[in-house]
């Protein structure tokens, strides 16, 4: 008997078997979405590939709502149905999770370079610890983490969905000349898509990739240069904004391949001087958040193994 765990994202879809509370390395795979009609297709072509007989249970980490024993994925049409997919395994017990939960429930678990220290902050303190995983990748979105007397719980979020901050769009109009009117929410600009739009629209251009206006601004490409500061000084002033909510004093944790590879360029520095600066007035008392970046690519599926033994 196996417990499956899948880490399903926009683009890709990764899948994992444990036995006797660990991961199997040998057996984890990841599978383009473009292949599949359905999650239940490249479930089956997995447990295929894996030789797996019988599902002992399946958690998965979904890219989108997760409404009690329902979920979908926001960039495309998949849905998931606890009863049918339990059904379908022989009965096994089913869990669905959201992605960033599923990054919260991990981060106690993963490895020594798993995390890459971004910007310090103040000790933590007290016995109850507040922090937030932030996704920004195909899509975004958060996961409030509270830890306390040891055990770990992750709030429902869907922040990419919401109103975009006021002090993000005192940035984004003037760079736009007032065109903005395209923003309905945070996810339309703190994307790989919305990089991509944001990109042609100040540009009057034809609408290339986020990766590639990432790319064409690490060349030395002045337009994506600049698209890309003002897409990194507006996600720092974002956090900010997701600071002043969520009090995360025990850090804000990144992931996602858009923030990665923003990190890893010269637009890093705006973004890491707005979360430097104090978000208001009002806030010149509280204490820096330690930012880190996520890197251990298998931690959504450490998160669903966590969240999986929690539940017995």
């Amino acid at each position: 008997m196996a417990l499956i765990l899948a880490d399903v994202g926009g683009t890709n879809a990764r899948f994992a078997c444990a036995r006797d509370g660990k991961i199997d390395p040998s057996l984890t795979r990841r599978f383009e979405n473009d292949g599949f009609a359905t999650f239940d297709a490249a479930l089956a072509h997995y447990l295929d590939v894996a030789a797996v007989k019988r599902v002992e249970a399946l958690t998965i980490a979904v890219a989108g709502p997760v409404t009690g024993p329902t979920a979908r994925l926001t960039n495309r049409d998949w849905q998931f149905d606890v009863a049918a997919l339990s059904a379908s395994n022989g009965g096994a017990p089913v869990h669905l999770m959201n992605d960033l939960s599923a990054l919260g429930y991990a981060l106690d678990h993963l490895s020594e370079t798993g995390l890459t220290p971004v910007m310090a902050g103040a000790p933590v303190m007290g016995d109850a610890i507040q922090r937030l995983v932030v996704g920004i990748g195909t899509g975004f979105n958060v996961s409030p983490v509270l830890t306390q007397a040891g055990e770990t719980r992750c709030a429902l979020a869907e922040a990419g969905l919401g109103s975009m901050p006021d002090r993000v769009m005192r940035i984004m109009d003037p760079f736009l000349s007032g065109n903005s009117s395209w923003i309905t929410c945070v996810e339309d600009v703190f994307s790989g898509p919305g990089l991509a739009r944001l990109h042609a629209e100040a540009t009057s251009t034809e609408a290339i990739s986020g990766r590639d206006v990432i790319d064409r601004a690490v060349s030395g490409n002045a337009e994506a240069r600049a698209s890309l500061d003002i897409f990194a000084r507006g996600l720092g002033e974002c956090l900010q904004d997701l600071r002043l909510l969520y009090m995360p004093t025990g850090g804000i944790f990144l992931a996602g391949s858009v923030v990665r590879a923003l990190l890893e360029s010269p637009s890093a520095s705006p973004f890491i001087e707005a979360l430097k600066a104090q978000p208001t007035a009002k806030s010149s008392s509280m204490p820096p958040v330690a930012l880190s970046l996520i890197t251990q690519d298998e931690a959504a599926l450490l998160g669903c193994l966590a969240y999986a033994l929690a539940r017995g």
